[in-house]
């Protein structure tokens, strides 16, 4: 819905006392905005013949990082769709046992979901600051500070969806998935961290 509508429209609506879209919804588009100036950076490459030995490389860079963008830009509404259900879920009747038992059921599934999407977020998130080190190496010196701009929406769209998935595995029953899920979060949040330093190192070397 929000990728036909104004900018202003998701931000009124974020503003708002409505439920959604939220934290995730915003964290996602902080990361399309951070792989969109990925893009910029790349395109700018590709259109200076000064860079002609990185080219190829720099369009397949470029294909990957639109990748991204779309991918974010669709799990910002996936976010919303996802708290959604979960909040339907919460709303189901619990005067009987049976009900009881089918409300708390379709609840912890719909947390899978929730939880699921965010993380999503943050792997992408750290994916992207990688395309984002090889730029800021290979890429034009003339705007290695909007890559860096980049990377760093990139750390925060990751560490903002962080927080989405922890308060949904706080309410999982499933031990198991619980330790899975923080396993995934760990690693793509550690990477970020380590890959957006050194994005930093590269740019501040080469500018």
């Amino acid at each position: 819905m929000y990728r036909d509508e104004p900018l202003q429209v998701f931000l009124d609506d974020l503003a708002s006392e409505k439920s959604t879209p939220g934290g995730g919804s915003a964290s996602a588009l902080t990361g399309a905005m951070g792989a969109a100036l990925a893009s910029m950076v790349t395109r700018l490459t590709l259109h200076r013949q000064d860079y002609a030995a990185v080219h190829e490389e720099m369009e397949q860079v470029l294909q990957q990082t639109e990748r991204l963008r779309h991918r974010f830009e669709e799990l910002m509404q996936e976010d919303i769709a996802a708290y959604g259900k979960l909040s339907t879920a919460y709303k189901m009747p619990r005067g009987t046992d049976e009900e009881k038992e089918a409300r708390s059921r379709a609840i912890q599934e719909q947390l899978v979901e929730a939880a699921l999407v965010p993380l999503e977020v943050v792997e992408n998130a750290a994916e992207l600051i990688l395309y984002c080190e090889r730029i800021a190496g290979i890429g034009n010196k003339t705007v290695l500070s909007d890559v860096a701009t980049g990377s760093m929406l990139a750390a925060c769209a990751g560490a903002g969806a962080s927080w989405m998935v922890r308060v949904n595995m706080q309410t999982m029953k499933d031990e198991e998935l619980v330790e899975m899920l923080g396993e995934r979060l760990s690693r793509a949040l550690d990477s970020i961290a380590a890959g957006n330093q050194r994005v930093m190192t590269i740019v501040g070397e080469r500018a």
